[in-house]
């Protein structure tokens, strides 16, 4: 259920190259396809390079407009696209009570150093798309896997929507590979 008054905040972990820059677009747009009255991305874009760690962020609201446009310090959702990046004090400790985490792994991750009130999801995300060929030079393409096991998670969009909002960013050659590798996640991201 949408909260009507809050304004949501998702943060995305991921290292460069994994693709959460465009992922934060996508979920803005996911979400305004389903009717959300006002959504943001914001990419935090500097001297990154591939394999460094990079953040994005989301905002959306179902009732109001979103007026700030600055980082995500409170997330409601962390989207984590690379389990080594749980290694890095600040990423951790961003982590608060009511926080749900959504994890790229096939396996649980290690809670000791987690507050105790999350919610964690883990779908193969990499794994998926290693399958599935979802592929570009530097790896797996995980911003689609990832919107498809949040979208499930939380409801806030479906599979339908993320097809139209696909079709429309990446054309009809590319849509049913993008919506087979969406849907598996969908189907296969699991509460721990």
């Amino acid at each position: 259920m949408i909260q009507e008054e809050k304004i949501i905040e998702i943060t995305m972990h991921c290292r460069g190259g994994q693709t959460c820059i465009t992922a934060s677009q996508l979920l803005a747009e996911m979400a305004f396809e389903e009717g959300f009255k006002d959504t943001i991305a914001i990419p935090i874009i500097g001297a990154e390079r591939r394999g460094a760690p990079i953040q994005a962020f989301s905002k959306i609201s179902k009732s109001k407009s979103i007026k700030t446009y600055d980082s995500v310090v409170n997330p409601d959702y962390i989207l984590m696209f690379d389990t080594s990046l749980l290694d890095i004090p600040s990423i951790k400790e961003s982590i608060k009570e009511g926080t749900t985490l959504i994890v790229n792994s096939p396996n649980p991750i290690d809670t000791t150093e987690l507050p105790k009130n999350i919610r964690i999801f883990i779908v193969d995300a990499t794994g998926i798309c290693i399958q599935k060929d979802f592929m570009h030079s530097s790896g797996p393409i995980l911003n689609i896997p990832m919107l498809g096991a949040f979208g499930k998670v939380t409801g806030y969009y479906d599979l339908n929507s993320m097809e139209k909002v696909i079709k429309k960013e990446f054309g009809e050659r590319r849509l049913e590979k993008n919506m087979s590798v969406a849907k598996e996640a969908y189907e296969t991201v699991r509460e721990v």
